[in-house]
C-alpha cells in the first residue's frame, strides 16, 4: 500500500551551503562519510550536467548502493533528478519491490533554508504506520548526519 508524507522545516544552512552539501552526496566515496549506513556504491549513469555556484550537478544520476538496514544489507538503486537551486528529487528501489520517492524543494529563509518534502512510500511487508515511522526516523537521522558533516568539513 502506497503512503504519502509531507514535511517542512528549516535546515540551518544557507541555500548555497546546502547545495554544496547536496553536491557531496553525489560522490560515491563522500556519501559514505556523510551517511555511514551506506556501505558501498557505484554510479551507473550521469545525465547532462547543470552548473550552480561553480559546481556541476547531473540533471539525472543513477547509482547502485548497498545500505545497512538493521541486520540486512540490500543492494538498492537510487535515481536522482536535480534542478539546483530549487529541487532535488530521488527515489530508492529495493530488491523486494519496495520503493521510496522524495521530492525536496528549497528556498532561502531566516535561519537557513526552507525545505519542503513530499514523499511517496511503497514498502512491502511492513504495516503502513510502521513504514511512515521508519522513514521519518531515517530522514531525521540523515538530517543529523548531514549537519554533522557540514560542521566537520565546512
Amino acid at each position: 500500500m502506497a503512503k504519502t508524507i509531507q514535511m517542512e522545516g528549516v535546515f540551518p544552512l544557507p541555500l548555497d551551503a546546502l547545495w554544496k552539501l547536496l553536491h557531496a552526496h553525489l560522490d560515491d566515496d563522500r556519501i559514505r562519510q556523510i551517511h555511514p549506513w551506506i556501505l558501498s556504491g557505484r554510479t551507473i549513469r550521469d545525465g547532462e550536467p547543470v552548473e550552480f555556484q561553480g559546481l556541476s550537478f547531473p540533471r539525472e544520476k543513477v547509482v547502485e548502493r548497498v545500505v545497512r538496514i538493521g541486520i540486512r544489507r540490500p543492494k538498492t538503486t537510487w535515481i536522482y533528478r536535480i534542478d539546483p537551486p530549487t529541487r532535488y528529487r530521488y527515489e530508492v528501489a529495493f530488491p523486494n519491490g519496495s520503493l521510496t520517492r522524495f521530492d525536496n524543494t528549497y528556498s532561502s529563509t531566516e535561519g537557513g533554508t526552507l525545505v519542503k518534502t513530499v514523499g511517496h512510500l511503497s514498502i512491502k511487508r511492513v504495516p503502513s504506520s510502521m513504514a511512515l515511522w521508519l522513514v521519518k526516523r531515517s530522514l531525521d537521522r540523515s538530517d543529523e548526519e548531514d549537519l554533522a558533516y557540514a560542521k566537520r568539513f565546512g
